[in-house]
């Protein structure tokens, strides 16, 4: 696999770190800033909100640029929405920094994915973006414990900072290694490519990526009281269950680049299944500890596997319009993740309780494969003409 995809996975790592940072760091935001530990995790929220309304914005914004220019400017956005994240004097102006580092997130991944596809031979497309997609696995699992640690030996603001040179040391790896490309976007009408936006196979599968992404987090939010309830583990335990999940997550990401190389539909269907079996099971194997740790480590392989495959599909369905369909789909999984967290936040208040969390997270997941149901229906039933070109390569490529 080409350096250049490391360069990549370092700025996916990055911005990773800071998406979910804030989550490790209520308790110093809190204090620092004089508010509430509510008011500091909306913090969380301001960003997801920013990157799903931002992500098409930008990529029209940028759509005459090229994919190696986009992803300097996306990273220079996000050095200095980190800059002025560490310097904010107060709550607003931090919210204002985190909204502005949120501009560059959908952006940065959608150009980085089609990037990685061009740079490696078509059948190793999957992977290849599975490989840039380790760098926000490695986040969940380093990125915000490391930051956590950071901000209760110092402050944190040095979070920010340590941040800020990680997106320094993505740029300068960038600049050296992104092969230069041409401008990509500027003969194609910017009307067709919404027409291409509307095309039902990238409608369904941006559904499905907002469907996989609300089954994880509807779970995954709330995984810490999920453990201490359920399961009865205390939190020096939950750490290293954390870290546990964290190596499935490594483990699918991997895996479900491999599967979509060899059958995108087919294997993206199977994973959704395997999601929601796993989480039915949990109802049950959340009260003993060991079948509690087994059924985690399976989850965080099933529910990471289809993220990586379904950015490059949603891409290749696309057609004339990557960079705002890559941009978009980036939109579909963090309003997935707004919705699982509001849904789970909904279930916990229930009679349910957490016992439920794993069922409605199940639901989603069951959603997500009828959606894919869906696509397969609609790509048989199309015609070689109605098909998209780069549809057609991908299709050719995982038979191969």
């Amino acid at each position: 696999m080409p350096i250049a995809l490391l360069a990549l996975a370092i700025g996916a790592f990055g911005l990773g770190t800071t998406e979910t940072i804030v989550m490790g760091l209520l308790p110093q935001l809190s204090g620092g800033l004089h508010v509430s530990i509510a008011q500091a995790g909306l913090l969380v929220s301001g960003y997801a909100i920013g990157v799903t309304i931002a992500s098409p914005v930008v990529a029209i914004l940028t759509n005459s640029l090229s994919r190696r220019d986009t992803l300097l400017l996306t990273m220079g956005i996000f050095i200095a929405g980190n800059a002025c994240s560490a310097l904010a004097p107060g709550y607003w102006s931090l919210m204002l920094a985190r909204v502005l580092t949120s501009f560059s997130h959908g952006t940065f991944y959608g150009a980085a994915s089609i990037m990685a596809c061009q740079i490696v031979p078509p059948q190793k497309r999957a992977e290849a973006l599975s490989l840039v997609y380790i760098g926000l696995t490695l986040a969940m699992i380093l990125g915000v414990p490391m930051g956590t640690v950071v901000a209760q030996l110092t402050s944190w603001r040095m979070a920010f900072w340590l941040i800020c040179a990680v997106g320094v040391a993505a740029w300068s790896a960038m600049w050296l290694c992104i092969p230069r490309d041409r401008a990509v976007g500027a003969t194609i009408p910017l009307a067709a490519q919404f027409r291409a936006m509307l095309h039902p196979l990238v409608v369904t599968m941006m559904l499905v990526s907002m469907c996989t992404s609300a089954s994880m987090f509807t779970l995954f939010t709330y995984i810490s009281p999920f453990l201490q309830v359920r399961t009865g583990l205390g939190t020096h335990v939950i750490d290293a269950v954390l870290l546990m999940i964290g190596g499935g997550l490594c483990l699918g990401n991997l895996l479900g680049g491999r599967l979509a190389d060899w059958k995108m539909l087919p294997s993206c269907a199977g994973l959704m299944a395997a999601v929601a079996v796993v989480q039915l099971l949990l109802v049950p194997g959340s009260l003993m500890s060991w079948s509690c740790l087994a059924l985690l480590f399976l989850w965080g392989v099933f529910i990471y596997a289809p993220m990586a495959p379904l950015q490059t599909y949603v891409v290749a369905c696309a057609g004339s319009a990557p960079n705002i369909a890559a941009a978009m789909n980036q939109s579909s999984f963090n309003f997935g993740n707004a919705i699982g967290a509001w849904a789970g936040s909904h279930m916990v208040v229930t009679r349910w309780s957490y016992a439920g969390l794993p069922v409605l997270s199940a639901c989603f997941a069951l959603i997500g494969l009828g959606l894919v149901g869906l696509a397969i229906h609609f790509q048989h039933r199309m015609t070689p003409k109605a098909v998209p070109a780069a549809v057609v390569t991908h299709t050719a490529s995982a038979r191969s």
